[in-house]
């Protein structure tokens, strides 16, 4: 989560070689469009707003985020228009799902600057691929990061490991397959067998199936899982608790 807000802190500050227009109270000159999901979701949303919050109170610039009712494109161009209808002259997108949108918009608000963070503007067919001056794409080496915590887990001598990730999104893929790999170069390193399971919950909330899950794997004999996904972690937790205290 720091690591995120410090990603976000170091977003607007990026941007913020423009100059932004005095402040009318009715406005907010920097806005979060979030993903459907909520600014305390642990993830993404929570660390952009985070971050935003953090550089725009200590520099006293006026912020707010929308949330959109869907999960779609339509939806997320209609809370782009409502914050640049607001006075938005900084609009901070999290995830790749923004992609499509900032593809269009980018374009219609040319005076306008768009983060998007963990992903690079294209349209629907992925056909073209183009970031116009007023984007600030920011990517993520998710791989890594699964890399080093499997090669870490397998390391500190866990030996049965598992993967739970939300849904198969890039991000989410990446972090698994990095998880993959480092625990299989460490196991070759030591010369020991790891074994591995691997799924998909089908969403990022946290749930009581998410935790039945877990508790199984639990007692099937896995050490540790590498949940991946929102707040399902929670649910990873709670069964990590109830069968390893």
């Amino acid at each position: 989560m720091k690591k995120l807000m410090y990603l976000g802190l170091l977003s607007i500050a990026a941007m913020s070689v423009i100059t932004l227009s005095s402040c009318n109270p009715d406005e907010f000159k920097i806005a979060l469009i979030t993903d459907v999901g909520e600014i305390d979701d642990k993830s993404f949303n929570q660390g952009t707003w985070e971050g935003i919050k953090a550089y725009a109170e200590e520099n006293d610039i006026s912020h707010t985020y929308y949330k959109p009712e869907v999960q779609s494109t339509t939806a997320y161009v209609a809370a782009i228009d409502l914050a640049v209808a607001g006075g938005a002259e900084i609009i901070v997108t999290p995830g790749f799902l923004f992609e499509e949108p900032i593809f269009l918009v980018q374009d219609t608000y040319p005076n306008v600057d768009f983060v998007l963070i963990d992903g690079t503007p294209h349209n629907a067919d992925y056909s073209e691929f183009r970031t116009e001056e007023n984007v600030q794409p920011i990517l993520f080496a998710e791989q890594q990061a699964g890399f080093l915590a499997g090669y870490g887990a397998v390391m500190e001598g866990f030996r049965s490991l598992g993967f739970m990730g939300g849904m198969p999104f890039p991000a989410v893929v990446r972090f698994g397959m990095g998880f993959v790999v480092g625990a299989n170069v460490a196991a070759a390193e030591l010369d020991v067998d790891v074994t591995m399971k691997y799924h998909y919950t089908g969403g990022f909330s946290a749930t009581p199936e998410v935790q039945t899950k877990a508790a199984t794997w639990y007692q099937q004999g896995v050490d540790a899982i590498f949940a991946c996904g929102g707040s399902l972690g929670q649910s990873v937790m709670a069964a990590a608790e109830i069968e390893h205290g």
